[in-house]
Parts: structure tokens; C-alpha cells; sequence
């Protein structure tokens, strides 16, 4: 039984290349990113999939938690007032001195509950008869996730996604399937990660209603590949991925990231890589530009962590807090 994921989640991969129509790439808001840290190391995060955003990038890391995490994440992205907010919680709450837990044979059961939202406030808006106001729009992303390990060294983890947006009297509505697997091993002493996840399965509709003609638009079928290693007696952790969309362009990237820790202080880098070509105003073509990030990371208490990252972009700087609790 516990061989049938892997192969699985290999065929679900596959099959995709033949079943997603291309050209759909709606929700765009939903793959900025969630998690500080995440962030920081350019978003090179699915083998590590650490804390409650585990979920975002690989809901197969929630099967490691042994405690109740809360995170929260508020940026205003790219200085351009688009408002972005995170809060997610993952594991079980203690009761005294227990901390029940739902198991599947030997193996927990962990349960995650994420949700992402971006708005944008005070966008014009001109009514029929001629008076000016304004309206905010909202997109929200829910995450309820669940994960197993499979064996000691092998996890697996899915979501259950709902999408939803509201704009003046519109609105739409969603739901995709997430599944990840995370590996942990040693090679020659070296602790290692390795996760693959696969992200809306089969192009999932998002349904418009109260609106003209009310749209049907499609996410993309994306896939992220990833591995990690720490060194140095773990003070020094170096991850890498690369993500590309089932029968879709422009979506190919590489990222790259390291983190050092030094007892309370982490610092990190980030690189995140485009794999398109873009057409040069010279003639040509040229890959299309990354991107780097920075970020660290203070644990001030063994129940709390506080996080920051900065994000360079040609359209506006964007600066990232979270702040982390564990019981």
C-alpha cells in the first residue's frame, strides 16, 4: 500500500502532459508565495516545507510537525498598495499535558488550515449615472490540508484548495487537489531533503458569477521538483527546485537558496530564475531576468520566531514580516 503514492503522484505528473489545454493561467495572485522564509531563500522551499506554509509548497512537510505552529505573514507587495496577508495553522493543540492525536495505524495524521488573501483598496469605479467611488477587490485562497508519513523517511501530504474572488457585485468560485512527497535521508553523513509536489491537478475551472457573461477561466497544472542539504552540523542549509506548468509555457523556473544559522540569527539569499526567453530590444532572445531575495530570521524564544525578507522588483521594492508561534 504505502508504494502506491509515489507511482501515483508519477502518473498524475505524466498524465498531464496530454490532458491540460494550454493558455490558462488564472489566479495569478495564488504563486507569488507564502512564508517569510520561503521567501527569502527565493522560493526554493518544497524539500524543506517546514512550519504551517509547508502547505503552500509541499503539504507532505506537515506530516514532521510535533506541535501546534501559528504563522502570519502581511506585506504590502511591491509598494503598490496590493495588500497581501497570510495566517496559517498546522498540528495539534495541547490539552493539559496531552496533545490528542488522530493516527492511521502507528503514523499521526497532521491537519493544516491556511488562507491566503490580496486586496486592493480604493480602485475607481464610475456608476451609470455619472457619480465617481471606489470599490476594493478581493482574492482568497484557502488551503485545508492533511498529511501521513508513509514510513519513517517518507511523507506524504495533499490540499484541498478553494479559490474565490469578489469585484463590485462579482464574484467566482474554485477547487483544486494539491499532492506532494518529501524524502529525508543521510548520504556519506550529509542530511539530505528531497520533495516533489504537483499543484491544481488537471487545470482545475474557476467559475465567475454576476458578471457579463459570467467567465469560466482555468489554473495551470504546475509541478515543483526539489532538494536540500545541510551542512556543517546543520548550520548551513542549501535548497534548490525547479517548477515548470503540464502542457503550458512560460512557467519554467529554477530557484535557488541558502541559509546560515548562527545560534538565534538566521541569515538567507535567495534566486529565483525564469527559464523562458524573452525577445531583446536589439534582436534576439535572452533568458528573462531573476530575481534575487534576502531575508532573516530571529528565534527569540523556543516558541517564537520572527521573520523579515526583501524582495527587489522593476515595478517596486516589497518587504515581508511574519511572525511564527509554537505550542
Amino acid at each position: 500500500m504505502k508504494t502506491i503514492f509515489p507511482w501515483a503522484l508519477a502518473f498524475l505528473v505524466c498524465w498531464g502532459w496530454a490532458q491540460v489545454p494550454p493558455g490558462y493561467d488564472a489566479a495569478s495572485f495564488a504563486r507569488i508565495g507564502v512564508g517569510v522564509r520561503a521567501m527569502g531563500l527565493g522560493g526554493a522551499y518544497v524539500a524543506i516545507a517546514e512550519g504551517p506554509s509547508a502547505a503552500y509548497w509541499n503539504p507532505a512537510g506537515l506530516a514532521e510537525l510535533t506541535s501546534f505552529q501559528a504563522e502570519a505573514m502581511y506585506t504590502d507587495w511591491l509598494r503598490a498598495g496590493v495588500f497581501l496577508q497570510y495566517v496559517g495553522v498546522a498540528g495539534y493543540i495541547p490539552l493539559g499535558e496531552e496533545r490528542p492525536t488522530l493516527r492511521i495505524g502507528q503514523y499521526p495524521l497532521t491537519f493544516g488550515l491556511n488562507w491566503f488573501s490580496v486586496s486592493i483598496p480604493d480602485i475607481p469605479w464610475v456608476e451609470e449615472t455619472g457619480e465617481v467611488g471606489t470599490f476594493t477587490a478581493w482574492s482568497h485562497l484557502f488551503l485545508f490540508s492533511t498529511a501521513l508519513p508513509l514510513r519513517e523517511d517518507l511523507s506524504f501530504g495533499t490540499n484541498v484548495k478553494v479559490f474565490h474572488d469578489r469585484i463590485l457585485e462579482g464574484y467566482s468560485l474554485g477547487i483544486s487537489l494539491d499532492v506532494g512527497l518529501l524524502l529525508r535521508g543521510e548520504v556519506r553523513g550529509v542530511p539530505f531533503q528531497a520533495g516533489i509536489a504537483t499543484y491544481d491537478i488537471g487545470g482545475p475551472a474557476i467559475q465567475w458569477f454576476e458578471t457579463t457573461g459570467e467567465p469560466v477561466v482555468y489554473l495551470p497544472w504546475l509541478v515543483r521538483l526539489g532538494g536540500a542539504i545541510k551542512l556543517w552540523e546543520g548550520q548551513v542549509l542549501a535548497c534548490a527546485s525547479l517548477e515548470w506548468a503540464l502542457n503550458r509555457p512560460r512557467f519554467e523556473r529554477a530557484r535557488l537558496g541558502v541559509e546560515v544559522q548562527a545560534a538565534w540569527l538566521a541569515l538567507r539569499f535567495g534566486w529565483d530564475q525564469p527559464l523562458w526567453k524573452e525577445p531583446l530590444p536589439q534582436g534576439g532572445e535572452a533568458l528573462a531576468p531573476g530575481n534575487w531575495s534576502v531575508g532573516a530570521g530571529i528565534r527569540a524564544f523556543p516558541w517564537l520566531s520572527l521573520d523579515y525578507a526583501f524582495i527587489p522588483g522593476r515595478l517596486g521594492d516589497s518587504h515581508l514580516l511574519a511572525i511564527s508561534l509554537s505550542f
